[in-house]
Parts: C-alpha cells; structure tokens; sequence
C-alpha cells in the first residue's frame, strides 16, 4: 500500500486579494459556501483532477502558484503524480469536503472541524493567504481508495492551486474508523494476528487529508494499537517456531499482501526441507495448512487465501535466497 508524499512548501505572504463570495470572515463549509464560488472551484477540481490522471505535470504548473511549480522536485513528478495516476486513472471521484477560509489578515490559525459520529476529525493549520480554499476528493477503487486534497490560494484576485496532497483513505473498502471497528471485532475473538496485521492497515488510512488530518479517535486507536501489538507479541515471540508441525519450522515474518483483490496474509517461514525437494516441502506445508487455525487462531475463518513461502536460507536485503510457494485456498 503507498503512502503519498505531500508536497512540502513555505507559503510566502501574499499581498490582499479582493473578496469574492462570502463577504464576512470566517471559515465555511459545503453548502454554507456561497453557490458561485463552489462552482468555479468545482471546475477547477476537474482540471486538476485530469491532468493527475493524465501524469501532465506541464498542464498542472499552468493553475499552479508560482512559488509551488518553482519548488517542486523530482518526487512529487516522477514519484507523486504517477502513483496517483495509477490509482485514480479512469475512475470518477466524489467531494469528501470543501472549506474556504476568509481572513482579515494573512497567517491567521484556523481549526476545522468536521464528519459525524465516529468519523469525526479535525484539522489544525495556518493560513497564509487571506482566502483558501481545501478541496478534498476520494478516488479509486475497492481495494484502494486516496483522498486528493488541493489548496487553493487566492493570488492577486487568481485562484491558484497553492499545494497538492495525497494520502490512503480506505484499504479494503474500510476507512480507517471502519477498519478500526472491525480490528477491534477481531481482537474480541481472540484473532490476534489477524487484528495486529490489520492495524497496518488501519495506520495507512489515519491521516487522508495529511498530517495535518486527525480522527476524533486517532487516540483510541493509538492506545489501542500498543496494547494488542503487546498482547501478541507475548503471545507470538518471533521467530515463532511451529510446533504443531513435525518438522517446526520457523516462521520469520507475517504481512498483509495483495492476492485476488484482497489483503491475504502472507507466511514466511525458514524449513530445514531443502526447498529444491518439492514433495517434501508440501507435506510440511500440507500440514501448516491443517493447523493454521490452532497455530493463529482464526486466520482461517477471515480470509480467502493465505500465502505461503518456504526458505532454507532468509533475504537480509542484500541476497535473494531461492523458496518455494504455496497458496491455500480457504474459501
């Protein structure tokens, strides 16, 4: 799962821009925004958003401040912009949240706060402009969604995109409040692996409008996240050994990959067989397989598949070790 870099700038100040819409300070949101200026921004959003789409940096610096296009390096091109692309390109998106902020004067501190129930979050930040304005758009698919969030600043009566973050929304089809919710379900069950490798998850999703974006219960999940990663770790010391199997072999590392449109667990574990004897290996792995479930409890009620990879000799990075694999098909 990527994590988007966000583009890093210090805003200058900026010389008074006229009021357009709202004629009063103050920081407004979705329909509280006057009709017209939504709609201008509107039409800017599907600028931006195509040329994202399109990888076109060229096209982008056109409604970009100065300050931002000249300040920009090679990741935010080369890295950034494709990345979204692959994730965006040829899917629609939908409007998360607007806000537009209308300042007596530049640099002024503002909160934001915002959502329902337990998706509610905030957003502390300093203005530099006397108007901005934060589009925040959701793309992607089941498997990834990334928020989009685009700063615009108004210079000398111009909107210009002011600053482009991306970051991971949802994993799964789960935020990361839903994602929460469901590890939490989990840990109750006693599925602890499960949930442990779900909190990866559940990190990635906890900051979509940047680091500036914190959930109500960013917190609860914190507390929450260091308490069962405790809990496993005492219960599952690694390199955990499988005794259930004749042969115990040494599981070294357990993570959540990409199999089929779902996170799948993967297992990497170090077996004496020597992994150029295929029917030795899969009889070792036959029995993993049987006892996955007592070995992790649960890990066979929640998932399709689980991968698996045998090693005699482990990857530290520096080699490539041959290993042999398998794949178990649950449901």
């Amino acid at each position: 799962m990527k994590k988007f870099i966000p583009v890093l700038i210090i805003i200058l100040f900026l010389i008074q821009s006229c009021i357009n819409g709202q004629s009063k300070f103050g920081v407004y949101q979705n329909e509280q925004i006057d009709q017209k200026l939504r709609n201008e921004i509107a039409t800017m959003d599907k600028v931006v958003y195509a040329d994202m789409c399109d990888n076109n940096f060229d096209a982008l610096g056109t409604i970009m401040w100065d300050s931002l296009r000249d300040g920009i390096g090679n990741d935010f091109i080369k890295k950034f912009m494709p990345q979204m692309q692959r994730i965006m390109k040829g899917k629609n998106y939908r409007k998360y949240c607007e806000f537009y902020i209308n300042n007596a004067k530049a640099s002024d501190s503002e909160a934001i706060n915002s959502g329902t129930g337990e998706n509610k979050w905030h957003m502390n930040f300093t203005t530099n402009f006397k108007e901005t304005y934060f589009s925040m758009l959701i793309s992607g698919d089941s498997l990834n969604e990334v928020m989009l969030t685009i700063i615009y600043g108004k210079v000398k009566g111009k909107w210009l995109v002011c600053n482009i973050m991306g970051e991971d929304y949802s994993l799964g089809g789960r935020n990361a409040v839903e994602e929460f919710e469901y590890t939490r379900g989990l840990e109750k069950k006693g599925y602890l692996m499960d949930a442990v490798n779900n909190m990866t998850l559940v990190s990635d999703c906890l900051h979509p409008g940047g680091k500036f974006f914190n959930y109500s219960i960013a917190k609860d999940i914190m507390r929450f996240s260091d308490s069962l990663t405790a809990e496993t770790k005492a219960r599952y010391p690694f390199p955990y050994a499988v005794n259930e199997v004749k042969t115990k072999p040494l599981i070294v590392n357990l993570h959540l990959e990409v199999y089929n449109g779902k996170f799948e667990p993967m297992i990497n574990y170090q077996t004496q067989v020597n992994v150029y004897d295929s029917v030795a290996l899969k009889k070792e792995n036959d029995e993993m397989q049987e006892k996955i479930g007592q070995i992790f409890k649960g890990m066979d009620q929640e998932h399709q598949s689980i991968i698996y990879r045998a090693y005699n000799d482990l990857p530290n990075g520096q080699n490539s070790p041959r290993y042999y694999g398998f794949i178990q098909k649950l449901k």
